[in-house]
């Protein structure tokens, strides 16, 4: 009966897998048997090794046929229908991947729901040792602070996964509702004789998916120990308080079909297949205007877009839009960290009440103190001094831009008449902006110097920039740092879209032409009011306008000096304002008030010293990801050097260029062949090599005014992704004029080309997600259902 049902098996495969190619009409080819007959076969020993479980029945029964059966199916009728149907557009390819997606996530995601179909379970707490001092209650077992060990003797079987039963959390504080412990696994089996620790289980009570672990003891079981612990960082802090009515050992684990999941597999496989080097993508010109090429950029920006939109608000602390005192529920004003929220409209209100300092009097204490800034003074003395704010003669003083409150908070209140608009929402509408200057500048570059680039070439540019910076880490802290950066990157980036968009501009539209002039240079100027070191890109109007208004002389006719007198004006008017508010603040036009901020160092002796200089740009530069090999993957690194200095840091996940493979390619720059290239375009040859000349100085400027810190590398990495764009994009035209011309080499080298550009984004993608939960502020502590929910959904064999 066996024998029939495995033959019967193999010849639904091969039929399922030759399908395609019968309806297309085609021969059916010898190699899509050979597909369907080897994924049949390797399916089959998969079979043997995944469902054979010691102590369990091995048999094949007709469960375990009818899923090999349709594993086989499904696995060849994918593969031979994308060979037949590769070819012939989206309209075929799209229900071939659904089905590879939906079959992926059937029979992938859920490994876990065949491999356990046949377990025997048995309940683990009626093997707890009575003497143990647990919480008992009708039916249920409670543990707490003072209650969290288990013991279980005598189990004398195997034990191959663990399911915790009826699982409610007991922590009545309104922000501990989602929160997790940790159980600590020690046993006795075949193997061990004595107590073993097998590793820790990390359960939340919000995250059903968490609440099942997959274990790899030997043989039976005699005694387990479960040692439930809480959790604490800076962040947040969970006690252990649950109730569970009990512990299923050998769960058979139910299928949980994820269409999350299912959706972010097809549109990976679309992406795979749509970027293929043979993709259409990559063989029409983007400013062709192709309406698929319209529509795949259009679905870039949705996916870009969604992640803006959704990521603020994975902190459940970052939910609402403005209150009276914002998120009071969360933050109770007594903590340092309660100014996070609050400057921008604490701000906002005093210039509403004609003063520009914070409305708020500092206490008699740190009047008193003969060096306020002094840390370890303040300490001493006991001083409730509002943390990160400018103290100058006596008073308190917001040092971060003024843009961003003059832009959101100011006009808020002012309308509503409630203070304190969260950041969030500001956040998310320059985020937007961001993302619309991002597509516009590389629209602009591909028009200005490479008219040729492919659209899969320009999507790609777009996706690297916005993945590739740290956009996205940005928003899942919004505090004010964050909010000011991403203020300072999103006005820059507009600054620069207006300004190639005015170069591009012919002269005959004088009005479009000066309005994009005016636009750029008011964006760029008011940089300087959220980020001052940002407008060192500023330099980057000279290889945009330099061939215009220098070279052909255009600056000295009385159009150009009209033209000059719109590009100058905006900032002149900025500069004015900024250096007004400076001095009547500082007593200086170009003191922003940072040197006097009430930190955990004295930033007005803090000077410049060369030393810092190396660890900085090892650490914001070539520091290497380290990886490990459980979710998030990254691990956070701190900034290490010998020298007996202060070194102002955070954690990183790596260095911009180390961690950035998109920017590798700047490494071509050393080439003679590269820059002979450029050299034909001097305005991108000026845009790559300031780029890099930024990044270099801003990483010495941040280091020596403030630290080493992961969110500073957005004040370079977007101009810098940039200049590594018109890299890509002078290979590609280079490499695909001399195919065109039929080089031999070039035909070779413009497919691993293509290849290495999608691979870099793709790297990027997958880094920049990982990267949310595994840095500060730790979404394990602040959203552990998200976090372990999302963990499970990648770790699917857990």
């Amino acid at each position: 009966m066996i024998a029939i049902t495995i033959l019967l098996t193999a010849l639904i495969s091969l039929v399922l897998g030759a399908a395609p190619a019968k309806l297309a009409r085609r021969r059916v080819r010898q190699c899509d048997l050979g597909w369907a007959a080897g994924l049949w076969l390797a399916t089959w020993v998969f079979a043997l090794c995944a469902y054979h479980r010691p102590g369990l029945t091995v048999g094949f029964d007709a469960f375990r046929l009818a899923a090999i059966t349709a594993l086989c199916g499904w696995a060849s009728f994918c593969v031979a229908g994308l060979r037949s149907f590769g070819g012939r557009g989206l309209r075929f390819v799209v229900p071939l991947l659904l089905a590879a997606a939906l079959g992926s996530e059937v029979f992938v995601g859920n490994v876990t729901y065949f491999n356990t179909h046949s377990y025997q379970p048995f309940q683990l707490l009626d093997y707890l040792d009575p003497n143990v001092n647990v919480i008992r209650g009708q039916g249920s077992i409670s543990l707490d602070e003072d209650h969290t060990y288990m013991r279980f003797l005598d189990i004398d079987q195997p034990i191959y996964n663990l399911s915790m039963d009826g699982l409610t959390n007991d922590d009545t504080d309104p922000l501990h509702w989602d929160s997790f412990f940790n159980f600590r696994i020690n046993a006795t089996d075949e193997a061990n004789s004595r107590l073993n620790y097998f590793g820790t289980w990390q359960i939340a009570p919000e995250s059903t998916r968490s609440q099942v672990i997959s274990l790899d003891l030997t043989g039976n079981v005699g005694t387990m120990e479960l040692t439930a612990s809480g959790y604490s960082t800076a962040f947040a802090a969970f006690p252990v308080a649950v109730t569970f009515t009990g512990i299923t050992a050998n769960a058979p684990r139910p299928l949980q079909f994820s269409l999350l999941r299912c959706i972010a597999v097809f549109l990976a496989l679309l992406a795979i297949y749509a970027l293929r080097p043979q993709s259409g993508l990559w063989h029409r010109r983007w400013l062709a205007g192709n309406v698929c090429d319209r529509a795949a950029g259009a679905v870039l920006a949705a996916i870009l877009a969604a992640f803006v939109v959704v990521v603020p608000f994975w902190e459940p602390g970052n939910t609402g839009l403005a209150t009276e005192n914002y998120n009071v529920a969360f933050w109770d004003h007594e903590s340092k960290i309660s100014f996070v929220y609050e400057q921008y409209g604490a701000l906002a209100h005093s210039l509403l009440n004609g003063r520009l300092d914070l409305m708020q009097d500092p206490p008699e204490e740190l009047l008193a103190l003969d060096n306020p800034y002094d840390s370890t003074a303040r300490e001493a003395a006991q001083v409730n001094s509002l943390w990160d704010h400018a103290y100058y003669n006596g008073r308190y003083y917001v040092y971060f831009g003024i843009v961003p409150c003059l832009l959101f908070q100011l006009p808020f209140e002012a309308v509503t008449g409630i203070q304190n608009l969260a950041y969030p929402p500001c956040m998310i509408v320059m985020g937007l902006l961001f993302l619309l200057a991002s597509f516009g500048a590389v629209h602009q570059v591909v028009r200005r110097w490479f008219s040729q680039a492919s659209s899969a070439a320009y999507l790609l540019s777009v996706a690297a920039i916005v993945l590739g910076s740290q956009l996205y880490y940005l928003f899942v802290r919004p505090y004010i740092y964050e909010y000011a950066i991403v203020c300072g990157t999103s006005l820059l980036m507009l600054a620069l879209w207006f300004w190639l968009s005015a170069a591009n501009t012919a002269v005959e539209h004088r009005g479009a032409l000066l309005a994009k002039l005016a636009l750029g240079s008011l964006c760029m100027a008011l940089v300087a009011g959220c980020r001052p070191q940002m407008e060192l890109f500023a330099v980057l109007a000279l290889p945009i306008f330099w061939q215009r208004y220098i070279a052909q002389k255009r600056l000295r006719s009385r159009a150009g000096a009209g033209e000059a007198a719109a590009f100058l004006l905006p900032v002149v008017l900025v500069a004015a304002g900024l250096m007004w508010y400076n001095y009547a603040r500082f007593g200086s036009p170009v003191d922003f008030g940072a040197n006097y901020n009430l930190t955990g160092n004295d930033m007005t002796k803090r000077g410049f010293n060369v030393v810092r200089i190396g660890p900085a740009v090892f650490t914001s530069l070539f520091d290497l990801p380290r990886l490990k090999s459980v979710f998030p993957f990254l691990q956070e690194t701190e900034v290490t050097t010998n020298a007996v200095i202060r070194t102002i840091g955070e954690p990183f996940v790596g260095g911009m260029l180390a961690a950035t493979p998109f920017t590798w390619v700047l490494g071509l720059l050393a080439l003679p062949q590269t820059r002979q290239s450029l050299r034909r375009r001097p305005g991108a040859a000026g845009f790559v090599w300031l780029a890099v000349a930024g990044m270099v100085i801003i990483t010495v400027v941040d280091c020596e005014m403030a630290g080493v810190l992961y969110r500073y590398l957005m004040d370079y990495s977007p101009v810098l992704l940039l200049g590594a764009v018109l890299c890509w994009l002078l290979l590609e035209s280079v490499l695909a004029r001399r195919a065109a011309a039929g080089e031999t080499l070039a035909v070779t080298l413009l497919p691993v080309l293509r290849v290495a550009m999608a691979a870099a984004v793709a790297w990027s993608a997958v880094y920049r997600f990982f990267t949310l939960f595994a840095t500060q502020p730790w979404l394990q502590g602040l959203n552990p259902s998200l976090y372990f929910n999302v963990a499970r959904l990648v770790q699917f064999w857990m």
